[in-house]
């Protein structure tokens, strides 16, 4: 194993033969969600306005707990009662209060900008790992970066073919959305599958655009570090339209707060990632780049208001990730249709034809914008847009 210095993090990166393995500090800038795929309704968790906190049980102690003090029958009649929705309510009326909740309570999170809301119904649960805690799967992480990557290389090349095939995809998006889909897909393979691997007993079997030649895979990025639970919190859902005008729904979600800080380890095969000029310094500019570019084509036409928090990056890199921080920050449409106003039509178009209630028809004359929302959440009285994180490497 040896050692050296990264000359523009300063941070020590191992080297192990033909790998080399660089740390990866994240820390968020505004709240992220990535969701385990669970809601809990009113009757799953406790919740006390007066103090603004949540508290989530675990099923298997708190069973326990009901089974000892015999309320068994009367919770199942609580569970499938139409009319009775509230646990805590449950709980108080059988004599279980706040001194007997450490018997079953699994974790206790901060309710946010629900405590104040009368929509607040249901909730969305962060993803945790099998030890019970919160973190940040790799996948996300590197899903952003390989999305930054993809911007990239798109602004480097003439694409043009496939954003003609892209074109006659989304008009036939009714018809036909596996043709979209295919077609988007030839243009990630062209982007990614570059390493030209072949089988010398075979030169016929092993095609061009199999997985094998995706540079990527010698990108492999660990989960991150577990996660406190006094880093989760509580975000509303704000759509903001380009006028500044802000729509809460009733989506509430668990989210890591600004300011947390988890790890990550990144490997990086070089001799793979040498074949197509992909280096650290590669990584830091495309996503540099990409939030450059969700800025000029999409944030910049949103009004910014009085009450938006500062979320630019201090010490690193920015990148968005996570959910409900939309299309911009998922995909590369802007980056790859040139002129700009393409880009704004194909994706109003395409925005029209997949959600034809949201009147998207008007994005291009209108709103300026596709899609004509920006996603924010609210946290201690400031506004952020969902996801925003600063990566430091090394």
């Amino acid at each position: 194993m040896a050692l050296r210095k990264d000359p523009v993090c300063g941070g020590e990166i191992m080297r192990y033969g033909h790998f080399e393995r660089v740390e990866i500090r994240l820390r968020t800038l505004s709240p992220v969600f990535i969701g385990s795929g669970e809601n809990l309704t009113k009757k799953e968790y406790i919740f006390e306005n007066e103090s603004g906190t949540i508290h989530v049980p675990d099923l298997a102690r708190f069973t326990a707990f009901l089974s000892k003090r015999g309320l068994i029958a009367a919770f199942e009649e609580f569970v499938t009662h139409p009319r009775k929705n509230d646990l805590r309510a449950f709980l108080s009326e059988h004599k279980v209060g706040k001194k007997d909740y450490h018997s079953f309570v699994r974790y206790s999170v901060d309710a946010g900008e629900a405590a104040a809301s009368e929509g607040f119904r249901g909730l969305l649960l962060f993803v945790k790992g099998p030890d019970g805690y919160p973190y940040i799967p790799g996948s996300s992480l590197k899903g952003a970066i390989r999305t930054a990557i993809a911007a990239r290389l798109v602004q480097e090349g003439n694409y043009e073919r496939n954003v003609a095939d892209i074109d006659r995809a989304i008009d036939d998006f009714r018809g036909s959305r596996r043709y979209l889909s295919y077609q988007t897909g030839a243009l990630e393979r062209k982007l990614f599958c570059r390493l030209n691997y072949t089988d010398p007993r075979n030169p016929n079997r092993l095609r061009w655009d199999n997985l094998v030649n995706d540079f990527m895979r010698g990108i492999q990025i660990s989960d991150s570090s577990p996660i406190g639970f006094e880093n989760l919190t509580v975000c509303g859902k704000y759509d903001r339209k380009p006028d500044g005008f802000v729509n809460l729904l009733p989506i509430f979600r668990e989210c890591l707060a600004p300011g947390t800080e988890t790890v990550f380890s990144m490997t990086m095969d070089m001799p793979v990632l040498a074949k197509v000029g992909i280096d650290i310094e590669f990584i830091k500019d495309a996503l540099h780049s990409f939030t450059d570019m969700q800025y000029q084509h999409f944030d910049r036409y949103f009004a910014s208001l009085l009450e938006d928090a500062d979320t630019a990056a201090k010490e690193g890199v920015d990148i968005v990730i996570g959910g409900g921080a939309g299309y911009a920050t998922k995909t590369i449409m802007y980056p790859l249709v040139r002129p700009h106003q393409r880009a704004l039509r194909m994706v109003g178009r395409m925005m029209t034809k997949q959600f034809s209630r949201h009147q998207h028809e008007k994005d291009t004359t209108l709103f300026k914008v596709s899609p004509h929302m920006l996603k924010t959440t609210m946290y201690k009285g400031k506004y952020y847009q969902m996801g925003k994180c600063e990566v430091i490497f090394g």
